[in-house]
């Protein structure tokens, strides 16, 4: 019925009822996770959830600004508010709060020269846009830059968003599915995978500045790019570029073609078992928007059921738990970084 009277948050900290480890939520903290669209933080307010820490986003004439979604007054959603005159209101006693989450103003108050004491602010979270997508870092100093996306940067190339998606599963479970090769001929044979399965082929992992990366052929069935060839099977080379902690972008490059897709993914961990996905995608040709996105959606709802469906929900990062072939390379290789590198995953206190 009551908070302790030693409680007071006003910044970003472990939520009540947090999903996550202490140990992971204070490392996955200091990471770049992307929270919204840019195009859909408009002229109100937008809630998100993000690592259990309930969030409000609102723009201003400097941008999109991120904070706990609650007034540091009386504890009221700010979500619920409104933009006026470049502040954010809050919807019960309309106190105004700048884009760096001071509080300008008061309107009970009879004195409207009176001093705001200086507490009366909201807690903020650090913002960067890039890619069209808003991305937030709940801790005050980022421990790992954010992802630099061949092709999705290119302000030549014509890109096209996939409506974000929730998934019931972790983040990381997410990721590896994204970058895994194997279960192409099973899970997608209605869309691009080749019925008529071959063996995967040797490839290597190589650690990078900013991930880990690894290309592999593969022999798709039918023909999905516009370049003319209208052939009955395709020689594609994919090479994976993946920035810890969730990111990760596909260079598709058709053998013998000019024709080159980029095709970006981020998860963004609402919770332990719960996870946010934001694609963006570019093409050499300039992608039709319907087409693209309708391919987009058919390939993440043959995944989406499957992933949903793994268990344990979190990714066993001892790899002992789980057996592994020579195709799983690459999600040993994240697996063993995300552990070693960052200290994910570290056994809880007693």
């Amino acid at each position: 019925m009551f908070d302790p009277i030693d409680h007071y948050l006003r910044k970003p900290d472990i939520p009540p009822g947090c999903t996550f480890a202490e140990s992971d939520w204070r490392i996955l903290a200091g990471f770049w996770h992307p929270v919204a669209f840019a195009d859909d933080v408009g002229d109100a307010p937008v809630a998100c959830t993000l690592l259990d820490v309930e969030l409000v986003l609102f723009r201003t004439s400097r941008g999109v600004s991120a904070a706990l979604d609650l007034c540091p007054h009386r504890g009221t959603r700010l979500s619920a508010g409104r933009i006026e005159d470049d502040v954010l209101v809050c919807p019960m006693h309309g106190f105004r709060f700048r884009h760096d989450g001071a509080c300008v103003a008061i309107p009970s108050s009879g004195n409207p020269d009176a001093r705001i004491p200086p507490r009366l602010r909201l807690g903020t979270v650090l913002t960067e846009e890039r890619y069209g997508i808003v991305w937030a870092c709940l801790s005050g100093e980022p421990s790992w830059p954010l992802p630099d996306w061949p092709g999705i940067g290119d302000p030549q190339l014509t890109k096209v968003r996939v409506p974000v998606d929730t998934w019931r599963a972790a983040a990381s479970r997410h990721v590896e599915n994204f970058n895994d090769v194997a279960h192409f001929p099973y899970v997608h044979a209605a869309s691009f995978g080749n019925p008529d399965p071959a063996p995967i082929a040797d490839y290597t992992v190589d650690e990078t500045d900013y991930g880990l990366t690894f290309a592999l052929p593969y022999l798709e069935g039918g023909d999905r790019f516009p370049d003319g060839r209208n052939a009955e099977s395709r020689e594609v080379t994919y090479t994976y570029q993946l920035t810890f902690p969730f990111s990760t972008i596909i260079v598709i490059a058709p053998d013998g073609s000019d024709y080159v897709q980029y095709f970006a993914d981020a998860a963004s961990p609402v919770s332990a078992r719960e996870t946010r996905v934001f694609q963006v995608m570019t093409d050499t040709y300039g992608p039709d928007r319907t087409e693209a996105i309708r391919e987009a959606l058919q390939i993440n709802d043959e995944d989406k059921p499957l992933v949903e469906g793994q268990r344990p929900e979190r990714l066993p990062l001892d790899l002992r738990e789980e057996i592994h072939v020579p195709a799983d390379r690459m999600s040993v290789a994240y697996r063993r970084a995300l552990a070693r590198k960052f200290g994910l995953g570290a056994p809880m206190a007693a």
